[in-house]
């Protein structure tokens, strides 16, 4: 048996579905830019493969893939703990551009383009999934 890709693309777009910023892209058709957030979702696969691979030894060779997916089945835990990586490397992307911020912009500025209550609770958020992963993976 195997898990395509698709399976746990699926399972990471449930975590970002509510940004309609991942799913639509200006000038791209409805169809055009699900492909488009897929291509992007694979990405975050393989950075969450990678930081898995990493940080613990899996019992399974995520090299035994092929383009549609890996050769061997995953479990639904597997799944989730994967799919949770991919959102953790999903919001360190945002977590790079709150630390350019606080670079570039003035306390004054950030108060004005960016709440601070917004940057501590997506912090908070950041942090949180960074902790759950880290259990998960041990």
């Amino acid at each position: 048996m195997s898990t395509p890709y698709s399976t746990i693309i699926e399972a990471f777009l449930k975590w970002v579905e509510e940004d309609i910023d991942f799913f639509h892209y200006f000038n791209l058709s409805d169809e055009e830019a699900m492909k488009l957030a897929e291509t992007r979702s694979r990405d975050f696969l393989n950075e969450a493969v990678g930081r898995l691979t990493l940080e613990c030894e899996p019992q399974v060779d995520f090299n035994d893939c092929d383009d549609d997916g890996f050769c061997f089945e995953l479990t639904s835990k597997e799944i989730y703990l994967i799919s949770s990586l991919m959102y953790e490397r999903y919001l360190d992307r945002d977590f790079s551009k709150i630390k350019l911020y606080n670079v570039n912009f003035s306390s004054a500025d950030l108060n004005v383009f960016d709440p601070s209550n917004a940057r501590k609770t997506f912090v908070t958020i950041y942090e949180k999934v960074e902790s759950r992963n880290e259990k998960l993976i041990d």
